[in-house]
């Protein structure tokens, strides 16, 4: 199953950290083999967010995405192949695919339009889920991905500026769509019941990313996996235990939507 993470604006919804928490849930809590790639070109967020501050793209010149771009060119790509172009995380139950070393955008891009299809058709066929986490708006490479999800899970803020947006310039297809919000605040006006009130869209197929300073603190720190392990199994604290609570409630959100659709998980 592969789940697109996107969004149509840059860096306020969270969407790194979203896809990294709810990857994580599915691995721990449902028990799911799961994959964590991106098609960001100079951002290693998500490696920084798992890895640490001093993750260099050095460290990936033979494994990752370019590795099996370059594979795919002469065969589907093997079991074998995949894994040693991963990095395992979690006892291995979550694979970490790292992004491009390449130094030039538009030819990364361009060989990504080619071989990224072919690319998640195979390795689709080694985890029960595929985290796909994409560049914000109308790339050209993420919009071919999303055509290629089972699932698209937007990402949205509270912000009513940035939904109305969203629904007026994009038209995604419902079946497979739901909705994330991200930093979540619940004690704001523009709370998820409000929301839903106003945008009849969100019903029945949203979910929420509550603001945690701890888990803000991780990803900077590049800890966040290990956060929502430890924060799993102790359950310390209110705040943890709601952003727990709603972290696994997006998890079901994600595979029921799946379901709904017709799929087998």
């Amino acid at each position: 199953m592969k789940i697109a993470f996107w969004s149509p604006i840059s860096g306020q919804s969270g969407t790194t950290s979203n896809i990294i928490i709810t990857a994580a849930m599915a691995s721990l809590v449902d028990r799911k083999r799961t994959l964590l790639l991106h098609n960001q070109f100079s951002d290693n967020s998500m490696e920084r967010a798992i890895l640490g501050k001093g993750t260099g793209q050095e460290l990936f010149e033979h494994i990752g995405l370019d590795s099996l771009s370059r594979n795919i060119k002469t065969a589907e790509l093997s079991e074998e192949l995949v894994h040693n172009s991963v990095i395992s995380l979690y006892n291995n139950g979550i694979h970490l695919l790292p992004g491009t070393v390449k130094g030039h955008r538009q030819m990364f891009e361009a060989e990504l339009l080619v071989s990224m299809p072919a690319i998640l058709n195979s390795i689709n066929q080694y985890y029960d889920l595929v985290f796909m986490d994409l560049v914000p708006g109308t790339n050209e490479v993420s919009v071919r991905m999303m055509e290629e999800a089972d699932i698209i899970a937007v990402n949205l803020t509270q912000d009513i500026n940035v939904i109305n947006d969203y629904f007026d310039r994009y038209h995604l297809p419902e079946e497979k769509t739901v909705y994330l919000i991200g930093k979540y605040n619940k004690n704001s006006r523009y709370n998820l019941k409000n929301l839903m009130r106003t945008y009849h869209c969100l019903k029945h197929k949203t979910a929420v990313i509550p603001y945690n300073t701890e888990v803000m603190d991780a990803v900077i720190d590049g800890k966040l996996i290990n956060l929502i392990i430890k924060d799993l199994v102790n359950g310390k604290g209110d705040d943890n235990r709601y952003f727990i609570k709603k972290a696994k409630q997006a998890v079901e959100e994600i595979l029921g939507t799946w379901l709904k659709a017709g799929g087998i998980i």
